[in-house]
């Protein structure tokens, strides 16, 4: 399930904190500094999400996504995301 769900200026800082932790790094320049782009934010029934990224750095075209388990889209304060998920 997508929905088009807008992350707070503290929740996309988290983001961009967990996607650092997790070496995420722009495909174009090796950039090291993704962030949250205000896309669609892809669910995942196990209460895990997805968020697009851009690189701040460069803003090239290739996507990243940042891949968040259930307890860190709970973190992210995107649990209710999942619950919706699994709704009929």
């Amino acid at each position: 399930m997508t929905g088009k769900v807008r992350l707070s200026d503290q929740q996309k800082h988290r983001a961009a904190r967990i996607a650092q932790e997790k070496g995420l790094t722009c495909p174009d320049c090796g950039g090291s500094e993704p962030v949250p782009t205000d896309d669609e934010i892809l669910a995942h029934q196990d209460g895990g999400a997805d968020v697009s990224m851009r690189c701040e750095g460069c803003e090239g075209a290739s996507e990243m996504a940042l891949v968040l388990s259930p307890e860190e889209a709970k973190a992210l304060g995107l649990h209710s995301l999942g619950e919706r998920a699994q709704a009929p």
